[in-house]
C-alpha cells in the first residue's frame, strides 16, 4: 500500500488511508507498507541481530532484545502500526516484550524434514462452531530486516483464508491432532485457493491477521531471513480480569528498561507473558 511521504514523516495515515488500510486488513488478511523504516536503521537492527544468534540460548539471548535498537519506536511503537492497530482492536489492545524474530536459513527444514513448512495458521478462530468468521482480535507486525525474494523464503501467504473458518471435528490420528492444535491446512486444501509471496524490501512494515493460513518458504541463499514479529492483542484476551487492565508493575520487563519506555509503550506492554 502506497502512502504520502507527508504520512511517512508524520507517522499518522490520513482518513482516506487509515480506512483504506482497515479494509485491505479485514477483506485481504493483511497490509504491506514498503520502504517505511530507514534502511540505515533497519542495517542496524540487523547486525544487532546477528549478535544475538551468536549469544548462548536462553535467558542472555532474550535479555539482549531489551537493548539497544530492539527497543526503539520505530519497532516497539511504529506509530502508523499502532494507528491501525487501535482502529481494529479498539484501546487498551496489548503485546509483551521482548518481542520474537523469525528467520529461515539454507538448512531449515520443518515437518518430515520437508523444505517448506507446513501451511498454517497463527492462530483459531474464535468460536468456530458458528461458521463464520468474527472480527479479528491478534494482529502480527512484521519487519524484514532484509529484502524478502523469492530466492531466500519470502513467505507464502493465502489472501482472505483469515474468512475460512474449519469445520469442527475431532482428529483420529496423532497427526490430525498436531495439526489441529497448529491449525494446519492440508496442501490440497491450499491448493485450491490462490497464494502470493510475500516479495518486499527491507523495512518494509506488514500487519496480519493472525488467522491467515501461511507458511516459510525454503531459503535458497546463505543469507539468513530474519524479520521482527509483534503480536498485539484485543483487551478480550487478557485473562487476569478488568480489574488488573491497569497495573503497570506486572509486566516482566527489567525497571531500568521500563523506567526508559514512552507512557504509550508502558500501557502497551503492561503484561508478563505465561509461559
Amino acid at each position: 500500500m502506497e502512502i504520502t511521504a507527508t504520512e511517512k514523516e508524520q507517522g499518522k495515515l490520513s482518513e482516506k488511508n487509515l480506512d483504506l488500510a482497515c479494509q485491505k486488513l479485514s477483506e485481504i488478511g493483511y497490509v504491506i507498507f514498503e520502504n517505511l523504516l530507514p534502511l540505515e536503521f533497519v542495517e542496524k537492527v540487523r547486525k544487532e541481530f546477528e549478535i544475538n544468534e551468536s549469544l548462548p540460548e536462553g535467558e542472555t539471548q532474550r535479555n539482549h532484545f531489551f537493548h539497544g535498537p530492539f527497543l526503539d519506536s520505530h519497532i516497539i511503537d511504529n506509530p502508523i502500526a499502532l494507528q491501525i492497530i487501535e482502529a481494529m482492536l479498539g484501546k487498551k489492545f496489548f503485546s509483551f516484550l521482548p518481542y520474537g524474530c523469525n528467520t529461515t536459513r539454507r538448512e531449515s527444514r520443518y515437518w518430515n524434514d520437508a523444505e517448506k513448512q507446513w501451511i498454517h495458521r497463527d492462530s483459531g478462530h474464535l468460536f468456530p462452531e458458528l461458521g463464520m468468521a468474527l472480527p479479528v482480535t491478534k494482529i502480527v507486525v512484521n519487519i524484514p530486516l532484509v529484502d524478502f525474494t523469492l530466492e531466500n523464503g519470502a513467505t507464502e501467504i493465502w489472501p482472505g483464508s483469515h474468512l475460512i473458518v474449519d469445520p469442527v471435528t475431532e482428529p483420529k490420528t496423532e497427526n490430525e491432532a498436531l495439526f489441529k492444535d497448529y491449525h494446519v491446512c492440508s496442501e490440497e486444501r491450499g491448493s485450491t485457493f490462490p497464494s502470493v509471496r510475500m516479495v518486499m524490501p527491507a523495512g518494509s512494515l506488514v500487519l496480519r491477521d493472525m488467522r491467515c493460513w501461511h507458511r516459510a518458504m525454503p531459503n535458497y541463499t546463505d543469507q539468513v531471513r530474519p524479520m521482527t514479529a509483534m503480536v498485539y492483542f484485543h483487551r478480550l484476551h487478557n485473562m487476569t480480569g478488568i480489574q488488573g487492565e491497569n497495573e503497570r508493575r506486572n509486566s516482566g520487563i527489567p525497571d531500568s528498561v521500563w523506567q526508559s519506555l514512552s507512557d504509550k509503550s508502558q500501557q502497551i506492554y503492561r503484561f508478563y507473558p505465561m509461559s
